[in-house]
This record gives C-alpha cells, sequence and structure tokens, in this order.
C-alpha cells in the first residue's frame, strides 16, 4: 500500500485548482510534522490493524522429532478519522474595495490556523475529553502496567527524564535512551523554546555524550539540527497562540506546571501515519447570505500508531540547559 501513501506538500503541488492548491499547501507548509507525515486511506473513516500479543514458537529439535505446534494470537485495534474544517466569508463589499488578494489573505489566515490546530491535537488531541477530535500522543504514549518510567522495560511508552518534583534539566542519555526504545526512529519533536536549548548544546565543546549537531545539509539548502541522524520537528513557527509543546506540565514527579515532553517518533505507514477517507478540499461554496463570497476547507483525517513501538514520550524536562 505504499504507492497509497500520501504527502500533502505533493499532492498540493499537483492540485488542478491553482487557489486549492495554494491553500492546502499552506496548510501542510505552516507545520512540519504535517508537511513530513504521511497519510494512507481508511475506509468508512477507520483504519483497522491487527497488534501480536504473542509469538508463534520457533526452534531448535531434535532428527526425527516434530517442531512445536503453535499459532500466536492478535488483537484487533481501530483509530477513527474526524473532520477538521472551516468555513470564512468576505463581504463582497471588501472585495469590491480591495481586490482578491485581500480577500487571498484571510483565505491564507484560515489555513495557517487550520495546521496548527491539527498539529497541536497531534500531540495535545484527547478524544475521551472531546469526542470531535482524534486523540494525539500524549493520551496514547503512556507508562507499562507496573509504572515503570525508567526506560528499563521496553513496553513502557513513557520515561520521565527526571522523578523529582519539578522535574529536571534535560539529559542526553535519556535522550538516547528514548530513541534506542523506538522502532525506527525518524524524528523527534520539541518545542522551539527546546530547540534553541538543542542549538546551545551543539555549540557547546564541554558537552560529553553529545550527538547534537546543527550543519548546513547540502540537499536541503539549509542547516538542519539534529540528535544523531534524526532531525528535529519543532510543530510551526512563532505564531499567535503558539501552544506546540509549551512548558506547561506537571512533572512525573509532581509539583508546578513548569515542565515539557519531547517525543520520539517512526514516521511510516504501518507505524506513525496519518489516515484519511479523501484528500484534503478547499472549494467556494454558494450561500444564501448574498454580500458574503464563502470558502470551505475540509478534511476528514486523524493519525495511527500501528506499531506499538514506533513512538514514545519523554516527560518532565525543565527550561533548563541540557546536560549530558
Amino acid at each position: 500500500m505504499a504507492d497509497e501513501l500520501l504527502n500533502l506538500v505533493e499532492f498540493a503541488k499537483g492540485h488542478s485548482d491553482p487557489v486549492a492548491s495554494a491553500m492546502i499547501e499552506q496548510f501542510a507548509k505552516e507545520s512540519d510534522v504535517l508537511s513530513t507525515i504521511s497519510f494512507k486511506p481508511a475506509e468508512k473513516g477507520l483504519n483497522v490493524f491487527d497488534r501480536e500479543t504473542s509469538e508463534p514458537v520457533v526452534g531448535f529439535r531434535a532428527l526425527n522429532s516434530e517442531p512445536e505446534i503453535s499459532h500466536g494470537s492478535q488483537e484487533e485495534f481501530q483509530d477513527a478519522c474526524y473532520p477538521i474544517s472551516g468555513l470564512i466569508e468576505f463581504d463582497r463589499i471588501k472585495l469590491k474595495r480591495y481586490g482578491e488578494r485581500k480577500r487571498a489573505t484571510y483565505m491564507l489566515g484560515q489555513m495557517k490556523k487550520g495546521s496548527r490546530v491539527w498539529t497541536d491535537t497531534f500531540i495535545n488531541g484527547s478524544n475521551s475529553a472531546d469526542p470531535t477530535v482524534f486523540s494525539g500522543m500524549k493520551v496514547r504514549l503512556k507508562a507499562d502496567d507496573a509504572g515503570n518510567v525508567d526506560g528499563s522495560t521496553d513496553d513502557s511508552r513513557l520515561i520521565a527524564n527526571s522523578v523529582a518534583s519539578g522535574g529536571g534539566a534535560l539529559s542526553l542519555s535519556n535522550v538516547d535512551k528514548a530513541v534506542d526504545l523506538v522502532a525506527s526512529p525518524t524524528h523527534i519533536a520539541i518545542s522551539r523554546r527546546m530547540r534553541t536549548k538543542f542549538k546551545a548544546a551543539a555549540r557547546d565543546p564541554n558537552l560529553t555524550n553529545n550527538r547534537v549537531t546543527d550543519d548546513y545539509d547540502s540537499q536541503l539548502g539549509r542547516r538542519v539540527l539534529r540528535f544523531g541522524d534524526l532531525p528535529f520537528l519543532t510543530g510551526y513557527e512563532v505564531s499567535k497562540d503558539s501552544q506546540f509543546l509549551p512548558y506547561n506540565e506537571v512533572a512525573h514527579g509532581g509539583g508546578a506546571a513548569v515542565t515539557t515532553s519531547l517525543y520520539v517518533v517512526s514516521f511510516r505507514e504501518d507505524g506513525v501515519c496519518g489516515i484519511q477517507t479523501s484528500e484534503p478540499e478547499f472549494e467556494p461554496v454558494d450561500t444564501d447570505r448574498g454580500v458574503f463570497k464563502r470558502d470551505l476547507f475540509e478534511w476528514d483525517c486523524g493519525i495511527t500508531i500501528e506499531d506499538f513501538y514506533s513512538a514514545i514520550r519523554l516527560s518532565s524536562i525543565t527550561d533548563a540547559p541540557i546536560v549530558a
């Protein structure tokens, strides 16, 4: 099914309608998460998949003996799509006064806002708290049944950077640990404020265990901040009501809400992947409110995490310089 994966930026560039093309491209490019993650079809708005709960038995045997019979077992899961949409109106008199260029700025503003809403939901969405949205990474990535948060067990999808009240400065050894616990990791999601700390770490020759680089990438034509081979994602640039991974979480050990998290993810078809019933749409709509021009953006979409080990959360990080 890899040929069915859709990248929003590439989809927008190939759109036959130039207005829809520009609006959907703006929606995708506003967020480095949206421009990076791929989307696959979800029939009737559902992505149904299986996770292995027990493995079949395979082993060596003696000559003239039968191999052990086994079957293994799987459990069925599903993730759903949820419509994100916006209907923007523009007064016809404004159109006469200022022209289509002014109208386009309102339309682009709608797409930027929609992109930030989707990106914030990717982290903070909770379908149990708001049944109109998909559940994001924070809700999905939890400690194992025993409550282990030290990275000692593979099944725990949560590592506490510090178990002290109020959290602690980010430790690079904990980032190493988080990366090692994700199958085929591709990216690390952080806040903009944490990005400045990683840039400082890349310049610090005295910081041991340092795999942070901020080098020029000739293929991309710009500098790329990485931890090892993994580039960082920061959601979107500074904007009104920026909410991507702020320092407003209570640490695992309690205290004031002054910490943040980072997320190591594996963006792939059977890992962390977007789902959709169909491609996003942007089109003018008829209206009985005759003084307005109206434009509709709509997309039935969500995310899925098929491989249990394709993402992890590293929490309880304070706003302090990075340590080894």
